[in-house]
C-alpha cells in the first residue's frame, strides 16, 4: 500500500500542475492527454499503475477533480510490460478499484488502479506500453539489487547499544548505480499491556529521517545520535489522553529497525522537479519520461536491517526512564 499511497500523490500534484499551468489556450482544441504514474519493485509480487487523463473545463478544478468521469478513462486501457532482453515474456495488467483512498482534491474513496501479479527482476530494463485507441504511450525504466546486507552499518551483531549523547553514530550503505536517491528512516517497535485485557498492543514511532543524493562513491552514509532517539522516547510513548496512559500496565523493547528506500534515476529527477525552491523563478517545466503522455515511470526497492536492543541499552531505559513502563 505504500506503493499505492506514492502513486496517488505523485498524480494528485501532476494532475493539478496541468490544470493550473500559466500556458493554457482555452481555446485550444481539446488534446487527450493520458498521466501515468508507476515504480517497478523487484521485492514486490504484485506491480501497480495508476493511469489516468488530465482534463480542462470551464469549471473550477478543484469542484471538477471530484468527477470520476473528469479524469478516468471509461474504456479499460491495453497495458503491459515485458523486459528489454525478451520481449516475448509480457506481463499484462487488469484493473482493480481501491476503496481506501483518503480524503482530498481528487474523488474517494474508490479509484481505479491497474495491477498485474508481475514481479520484476533485478537489473534488468522493462518496457512499458499503454495503448489508447490509436495512440501508444510508452516508457522504460531499470531495477536494481538492494537488499538489508547493502546495509553495512550497523553491522551483523543482533543487538546494538544506544547511548545518550549527541556522539554521531553511521547508518552505511552500498551505493546503486541506478538510484541515485535514498531515503533512510530508523523505527523503534515496542509492545504494551493495557489494564484488564489480555491483549497486546503493538506501536512503533519514526525517530531519525534522511534523504542522501548520491551519484558517486561505493558507500552511503547518513549519521544519527542517539539523543534524538531518547527525545523521541519520551515523546511518542506516553499517550497524550492521561487516563489512557494511566491504563498502561507494562512496556516491552522489540524491534529496532534501519529501512533504507532506494528511488531510481527518473523518480529522483522528478522530485527535484517538485521540490521546494529558495529561487526567485518557482515556474520550473514539468518533468515527464512518459512518450505520448505525461507522468513518471521509475523503480525503487527497500532494504530493512532489524536489530534489538543491547541488555545495557534496555537496562538504561528502565532506570532512567521509568516512568515509560518498560519492563525488558
Amino acid at each position: 500500500m505504500k506503493k499505492l499511497s506514492l502513486l496517488l500523490l505523485a498524480f494528485t500534484g501532476l494532475m493539478l500542475f496541468n490544470r493550473c499551468s500559466t500556458d493554457v489556450d482555452i481555446n485550444a482544441d481539446y488534446q487527450q492527454i493520458t498521466v501515468v504514474y508507476g515504480l517497478l519493485d523487484p521485492y514486490e509480487d504484485t506491480t501497480y499503475l495508476k493511469i489516468n487523463k488530465a482534463f480542462l473545463g470551464s469549471e473550477n478544478a478543484l469542484i471538477m477533480a471530484k468527477i470520476p468521469d473528469s479524469s478516468e478513462f471509461i474504456e479499460k486501457l491495453d497495458v503491459r510490460i515485458w523486459p528489454e532482453d525478451d520481449p516475448q515474456d509480457i506481463a499484462y495488467f487488469d484493473t482493480i478499484t481501491i476503496t481506501n483512498k483518503e480524503e482530498g482534491v481528487f474523488y474517494n474513496p474508490n479509484q481505479i488502479i491497474y495491477y498485474s501479479a508481475f514481479q520484476p527482476e533485478t537489473d534488468k530494463k522493462y518496457i512499458l506500453r499503454i495503448l489508447y485507441k490509436e495512440t501508444e504511450i510508452t516508457s522504460d525504466a531499470a531495477t536494481f539489487q538492494f537488499v538489508f546486507t547493502d546495509i553495512t552499518s550497523p553491522g551483523f551483531a543482533k543487538k546494538i547499544g544506544i547511548n545518550d549523547n549527541a556522539d554521531p553514530k553511521a547508518v552505511i550503505w552500498n551505493r546503486k548505480e541506478e538510484a541515485p536517491r535514498y531515503d533512510l528512516t530508523i523505527r523503534f517497535h515496542y509492545k504494551e499491556l493495557m489494564e484488564g485485557s489480555a491483549d497486546t498492543v503493538y506501536r512503533f514511532f519514526d525517530w531519525h529521517k534522511d534523504t542522501k543524493k548520491a551519484l558517486i562513491g561505493p558507500e552511503v552514509e547518513s549519521y544519527y545520535t542517539g539523543s534524538t532517539f531518547y527525545a523521541a522516547l519520551t515523546a511518542f510513548v506516553p499517550y497524550e489522553d492521561a487516563a489512557k496512559e494511566a491504563k498502561v500496565t507494562d512496556r516491552f523493547t522489540s524491534t529496532l529497525q534501519f529501512i533504507v528506500e532506494a528511488g531510481g534515476k527518473e523518480l529522483n529527477t522528478y522530485m527535484e522537479v517538485n521540490e521546494p525552491s529558495s529561487s526567485i523563478i518557482q515556474d520550473r517545466p514539468a518533468y515527464t519520461n512518459i512518450t505520448n503522455g505525461i507522468g513518471i515511470f521509475s523503480s525503487r526497492a527497500t532494504a530493512i536491517k532489524p536489530k534489538k536492543l543491547n541488555d545495557v541499552t534496555v537496562a538504561y531505559i528502565k532506570g532512567s526512564y521509568s516512568w515509560l513502563k518498560f519492563r525488558y
